[in-house]
């Protein structure tokens, strides 16, 4: 039974990725059940799985939005309830200037990718392809090497001038809501007459609207750069061969399952320690002789008290974080199957020397969107969290 099912899946490995060969080899196999079976399966699962609970989170935000922007409902805020209203809302013409150059991005990215193949196939390999630039099949292979580097590097200046001017309009994005939340901590600090609630709105309006400014520069900037930047890749490792782009995603579904939980851990204590941070906040602005939490002890040793906790709290933040990002540093860097997948298709000469270049170079850009990506969505997170705190106050 089990060497039926071996014969099987060895059957299919040819079907859908090589061509049957008498000196095939058997090791590829397991590789081939785990980058072609195991982790498409797993990543769809997961992918379900984000997908219905993110559905249910936005019905649950919609309703209570409705709920709290209802005329006369005592929730109603001067600020938007939800943080995307809030940003898209305060910042439409600079985001709708983000779309316009990340889409300008895009094809500049795949060009990028494929002008290495082109380089090493059409002028440094033995067997060079006639097919692919026909136009240019006549000039000698040193004019056409210079003129496909020359196209390499004016389409690499054109896309970081795009990418500088990206990044430029986000830092526009992030002072003007840092602005909007300062100007609405003074309006209700103007009005506000107890002082403890004043010294919140005083860090509301220092510190605590920096991370909401920043995130929101990166609202449509990361998903359309970055998201697209990794869709483009991975377009381009299937167009090179399906067993390259699924090489390329095989711990995508490890990273889904496990770093969103480290995630929500990172939130829970950052919450923590902007309470702490308030609360020591307000231990600062009273007088002395106020009572405190902990009547036996004087002020002094209250606060020192309370410094030591905030740094607790700190400390719990940066291991959780260096745990993050040590996990996600050693699933992204995992590569023994992508190259013995892409190298074995080489010998089969099922795959070319330049495309494998190629693919190398996009499977190098898919880790660095990758990151963006995982750092976006945690800061979202934080940012969300931030933000509910804030309208809490303001």
């Amino acid at each position: 039974m089990t060497q039926e099912i071996v014969e099987q899946l060895y059957r299919l490995m040819h079907i859908v990725v090589w061509i049957h060969t008498p000196g095939d080899q058997r090791w590829i196999l397991p590789i081939f059940v785990l980058v072609l079976v195991i982790a498409p399966t797993w990543l769809g699962l997961q992918v379900l799985r984000i997908g219905s609970v993110t559905l249910i989170k936005w019905r649950r935000q919609a309703q209570s939005y409705r709920k709290d922007a209802a005329p006369g409902s005592p929730n109603i805020t001067k600020i938007s309830i939800l943080l995307e209203n809030f940003v898209l809302r305060r910042t439409c013409k600079l985001q709708i200037r983000i779309v316009i150059l990340s889409l300008i991005a895009l094809p500049l990215t795949y060009v990028q990718l494929l002008l290495p193949k082109l380089i090493v196939n059409q002028v440094l390999a033995d067997n060079k392809s006639t097919t692919e630039l026909f136009i240019i099949n006549s000039l000698a292979p040193v004019k056409i090497l210079l003129l496909l580097c020359t196209c390499y590097l004016l389409v690499l200046i054109v896309s970081s001038l795009i990418k500088y001017t990206a990044n430029v309009v986000r830092g526009k994005i992030h002072e003007r809501i840092v602005r909007h939340i300062r100007l609405s901590a003074i309006r209700r600090r103007r009005d506000e007459r107890c002082p403890r609630a004043r010294s919140t709105l005083a860090a509301v309006a220092i510190q605590e609207c920096e991370p909401i400014g920043y995130f929101g520069g990166s609202l449509l900037l990361v998903p359309l750069i970055q998201g697209g930047t990794f869709i483009t890749s991975l377009l381009f490792l299937f167009f090179q061969d399906i067993a390259l782009a699924f090489a390329a995603l095989i711990m995508l579904p490890l990273q889904i399952a496990v770093l969103p939980r480290l995630q929500r851990q990172i939130n829970s204590k950052v919450r923590e320690r902007v309470h702490m941070t308030r609360v020591f906040n307000e231990s600062l602005t009273q007088e002395e002789g106020a009572g405190n939490n902990e009547g036996l002890l004087s002020p002094t040793r209250f606060r020192i008290r309370q410094t030591a906790a905030i740094e607790g709290a700190q400390i719990e933040i940066s291991k959780l974080k260096s745990r993050f990002k040590c996990l996600y540093n050693f699933t992204t860097n995992l590569t023994p199957f992508f190259f013995s997948i892409g190298g074995y298709l080489v010998l089969q000469q099922r795959l070319s020397l330049g495309a494998l270049v190629a693919a190398l170079a996009a499977y190098r850009e898919i880790a660095p969107a990758l990151r963006e990506l995982f750092d976006f969505a945690r800061n979202w997170s934080d940012a969300r969290a931030r933000y509910a705190e804030v309208i809490a106050v303001v």
